[in-house]
């Protein structure tokens, strides 16, 4: 029973990551006439800015704040980074898009434990502060932590951190860090411990009920069960001692790419993204 409890969480959980879009800012200012340079730099310097304001009130920041000012240096560094410059010369792909995806789902399998084991802190932290018991109304793993990973939802020290995470993702893909692949002793044991603290969660007949739905058959539960479901994943999976939810998120992020991996095929028939296992 416990390993069927694991497994309804994987499959409705596929634990993936959302980060803002990584489209290319403006170019800097090229040469020219020496009687131009200065206003031609000068121009280009208000496209910049302007943009970059535009890009933060899209995301739901107010330029000028704290919270700006630390995006606004990641971006830059990460724009800036040699490694990504040459994994992604055509720039990072947007994380909606399907290759943007497999990007970053193959960072996080290939980040390290204590990265993994740090992103999903701060994920069931901001979980636990602000997703809703409708899901916002989504059963989509992605669209729901879409909106629940939002910068509005973040804190100043949170958005350093998320941001922080983002960047050892993007780096370990593009410089094809190794996996930690669990063997299947080791997902047994974990999945087991999961399932004995996903019934922890349960403390009435309603929980029992969602939970029950879910593990009959997911395609007719309720999104109202789909959405106890995730939130009672993501605090138990948080819960779990280290070595086994080491286990369970890189083996969650490990399926995660090959899904990724396999919706974006039919989109493009460009290279395997960095990182890929193809």
């Amino acid at each position: 029973m416990n390993r069927r409890i694991a497994f309804a969480v994987f499959c409705i959980l596929h634990l993936s990551a959302c980060a803002v879009d990584h489209a290319t800012t403006p170019a800097t200012a090229g040469s020219g006439a020496a009687t131009n340079a200065a206003a031609a730099s000068n121009a280009e310097a208000l496209v910049e800015q302007a943009v970059e304001e535009q890009r933060l009130k899209e995301l739901g920041v107010q330029p000028g704040t704290k919270k700006a000012a630390i995006m606004m240096r990641w971006y830059r560094a990460i724009r800036e980074a040699p490694d990504l410059k040459a994994a992604f010369p055509a720039g990072i792909p947007p994380s909606q898009t399907p290759q943007g995806q497999v990007v970053f789902a193959d960072g996080l399998s290939r980040v390290t434990p204590a990265r993994r084991a740090e992103f999903w802190s701060l994920y069931a932290r901001v979980a636990a502060a602000h997703l809703p018991d409708d899901c916002y109304g989504q059963t989509s793993p992605a669209a729901i932590s879409s909106r629940l990973m939002a910068f509005p939802n973040l804190t100043d020290e949170d958005t350093d951190e998320y941001l922080g995470l983002v960047a050892a993702m993007l780096h370990a893909s593009a410089q094809h860090a190794p996996e930690h692949v669990p063997t299947p002793a080791e997902l047994m044991a974990a999945s087991n411990a999961l399932g004995k603290m996903m019934v922890t969660e349960v403390k009435s007949k309603a929980d029992a009920d969602h939970l029950a739905r879910v593990l009959v058959n997911r395609s007719t539960a309720s999104s109202a069960d789909a959405c106890w479901v995730t939130k009672v994943s993501i605090r138990a999976i948080d819960r779990l001692p280290p070595d086994e939810k080491e286990v369970v998120l890189a083996s969650a992020y490990h399926r995660a790419v090959d899904a990724a991996t396999a919706a974006a095929a039919p989109a493009s028939s460009a290279a395997p993204a960095p990182g890929s296992r193809n």
